[in-house]
């Protein structure tokens, strides 16, 4: 879904990263260091991953072939039914699967994955418990089938040096100086024509569940589905337009074609907004009503055994210790697990994504973790039939 366009966005900040370990000394042995636990007696053979871009770099990729001299093959997708679709062809042909806490339920039922004994990941204790006590992963009692690495919610990003004072109205504070802004701005009359909101069925009707007051958005009824569609067309004839992805939104934002955006990409966007000069025209807000919250983590196919089962548990496990979550933090900007990485967030991300570098424990509004919902294709056909109806 959203993380799946941020392809120029992570190969320009690997070059920048690669060019600051150039001229930082300090920076140059870390990259060069090797996962930090003892080297398996049972070294060699070959770890085939299929993931999401930015979930295995060459920053941690080379040191982990080297480490345990074994050869790494990296195939990506770019959506979550990308991602199923090529397991399910083949699931003999890779060992890992990057995929979101929405997705593990369908990858248990098609019989392709298989549980992690995270008694071996030496880091596990060191995710958040909130992450590691979720049931979303518990598909059979006591087993774990997902281990997460990254999290990120869906919010807004406003252009305020254009329409901040209009905005006050929609906004509550929530201490420390910060605010969340409602829902409610999607169609407020004054703001008509002059928001938008990424173009994914499975998200914006989640949301506008919320928004409706039908919580936990996942499994609606019949009238809590009637509130959604309500609140959902209400939104979709507010809106300008909707965005098809990173680029879109970016084009839309900087363009000044909308001026309120709901976001898949909050952090890529904020670091490129940053990059264009015009990062202090734009302000992130949290839902006030609450949001949701995808879990991107790692499954394990079931055909997977032997050297590559031993490499992929140890591939998991360092990117949920200190070093492969700060390395995660910087180059993709999103939420992580582990606080121990927190020290990999930018500046900009620090300042304007503050809920990423503290615990999710501690977000102001409410969250809901993405499951499967009662009916997926329904929820398509219907966010088509709106689209549809308002001549998109």
């Amino acid at each position: 879904m959203k993380r799946s366009l941020l392809l120029v966005l992570v190969l320009a900040i690997s070059i920048s990263i690669v060019l600051s370990f150039s001229f930082a000394g300090c920076k140059t042995a870390a990259v060069e260091e090797a996962p930090a636990e003892e080297v398996s007696e049972e070294v060699g053979g070959t770890l085939s991953i299929l993931c999401f871009q930015g979930y295995a770099e060459e920053d941690w990729v080379k040191p982990f072939e080297e480490k345990y001299n074994c050869k790494v093959e990296i195939t990506y997708a770019g959506t979550v039914e990308e991602h199923f679709t090529k397991t399910k062809a083949a699931p003999d042909q890779y060992n890992i699967i990057s995929n979101d806490s929405g997705r593990v339920q369908m990858y248990y039922d098609a019989g392709l994955i298989q549980a992690i004994d995270v008694s071996k990941l030496e880091n596990y204790s060191k995710v958040g418990e909130y992450f590691r006590k979720h049931p979303y992963a518990e598909m059979e009692e006591g087993k774990k089938f997902h281990v997460p690495i990254t999290w990120g919610d869906q919010d807004f990003i406003v252009n305020t040096a254009a329409v901040g004072d209009e905005l006050e109205a929609y906004l509550t504070d929530v201490g420390d100086g910060k605010q969340t802004l409602s829902y409610e701005v999607m169609k407020a009359p004054e703001f008509e024509g002059l928001v938008t909101m990424f173009d994914e069925a499975t998200n914006v009707t989640n949301m506008s569940a919320i928004a409706a007051g039908c919580t936990p958005p996942f499994t609606l009824d019949e009238d809590g589905y009637t509130a959604m569609i309500e609140e959902l067309t209400a939104w979709a004839e507010s809106c300008r337009t909707f965005t098809a992805g990173f680029d879109s939104e970016k084009s839309i934002l900087t363009g000044e074609d909308a001026y309120v955006s709901i976001t898949g990409n909050n952090g890529p966007q904020a670091l490129a907004l940053v990059e264009e000069g015009v990062g202090d025209k734009f302000t992130h807000f949290l839902p006030t009503e609450g949001t949701i919250s995808w879990i991107d983590g790692w499954v394990i196919t079931k055909p997977t055994e032997g050297a590559s089962l031993d490499l992929a548990l140890k591939y998991i496990d360092y990117m949920i210790g200190d070093e492969g979550q700060a390395k995660l933090a910087e180059l993709v900007g999103f939420g992580i697990v582990n606080a121990g990485g927190s020290g990999g967030y930018t500046d900009v991300l620090k300042e304007r994504l503050w809920w990423y570098s503290g615990s999710i424990d501690d977000l102001p509004v409410p969250l809901y973790v993405m499951v499967t919902e009662e009916d997926p294709e329904r929820r398509v056909d219907t966010w088509n039939e709106i689209k549809a109806g308002l001549g998109f």
